[in-house]
């Protein structure tokens, strides 16, 4: 069973772009780790990068965790980023596997 839903996602910058950190997980506990490299062509922003990973979401299928975290890195230091949290729950993932958004499980 493939990891499907995503729990958490580091974001940071990478030289001219950025780099994702995605941790996975499947309802059976599958833990899988990715990552996902965004060049500042696809994303100048923070937020692009994230739409960038709606977009990679939805290609593989896989969903969102009911309490997904949301960290960026700035300088060194991570800190929990609600901004980007909520613009990956506005995305409307549904038809993605394992997807349990709002509270739901």
């Amino acid at each position: 069973m493939r990891a499907d839903r995503l729990e958490q996602v580091f974001v940071k910058r990478a030289g001219a772009g950025y780099e994702l950190l995605l941790v996975l997980e499947s309802d059976a506990g599958r833990r899988e780790r990715v990552t996902l490299s965004v060049p500042k062509s696809v994303a100048a922003t923070d937020t692009a990068a994230v739409a960038y990973l709606v977009r990679w979401l939805r290609s593989s299928g896989a969903g969102l965790a009911a309490k997904v975290r949301v960290r960026r890195e700035r300088s060194g230091e991570l800190s929990d980023a609600p901004q980007l949290r909520q613009q990956l729950l506005d995305a409307d993932l549904s038809s993605g596997a394992g997807t349990a958004v709002g509270g739901r499980e």
